[in-house]
């Protein structure tokens, strides 16, 4: 029973990573994140950034991660406590900062490794995600989201599709009503 519910319990949690990975990463922070080190404002800052003490980079990292983290955990709060539209915003206004204090912390690594006690959290956390991504239960569940993905593309996007037929229809409706 024990182990059971272990096990239901790890897959609940790869399924929410696995979530957050392919939605909020890849599709709304990744591109934040090239954005931001694409802008030449924050290229300028780099040697700045660089040339300041270690315990200010420090403590200027640990403080955005901190609020960072506190808004997620706000926003778990709220959908938790039934207002998923709200949780949903705060969540998503959270994601430029995620990004913003992700590429801080590639710029800074080296800085930040100084820390010994930081170098120790920051292998342990790599080490467990790595646990998590060779897991079995991350492989099938990364598997059967995948099929399940490319099963819902298919339906919609497939040129058989009648949503996409719909679509189409509604599309061409419009163009012409709104025409002058």
């Amino acid at each position: 029973m024990y182990k059971k519910i272990l096990n239901i319990f790890l897959i609940v949690l790869v399924f929410i990573y696995i979530i957050f990975e392919e939605l909020v990463w890849e599709k709304l922070a990744k591109p934040i994140l090239s954005f931001i080190t694409n802008l030449s404002l924050f290229k300028d800052f780099i040697p700045k950034i660089l040339s300041l003490n270690s315990y200010f980079i420090l403590i200027f990292f640990l403080s955005i991660f901190i609020v960072v983290e506190l808004i997620g955990v706000y926003a778990g709060v709220l959908f938790v406590s039934g207002h998923v539209i709200s949780a949903v915003f705060i969540y998503i206004l959270k994601i430029p900062l995620a990004a913003f204090i992700f590429w801080f912390f590639n710029i800074t690594k080296p800085k930040l490794l100084e820390f010994k006690w930081f170098t120790y959290v920051y292998n342990k956390l790599i080490l467990m995600i790595e646990k998590i991504k060779n897991s079995e239960t991350y492989i099938m569940i990364k598997e059967k989201a995948s099929n399940l993905k490319n099963s819902i593309k298919e339906k919609i996007f497939s040129t058989r599709s009648k949503f996409k037929k719909k679509t189409a229809h509604i599309y061409k409706l419009l163009k012409q009503k709104i025409k002058f």
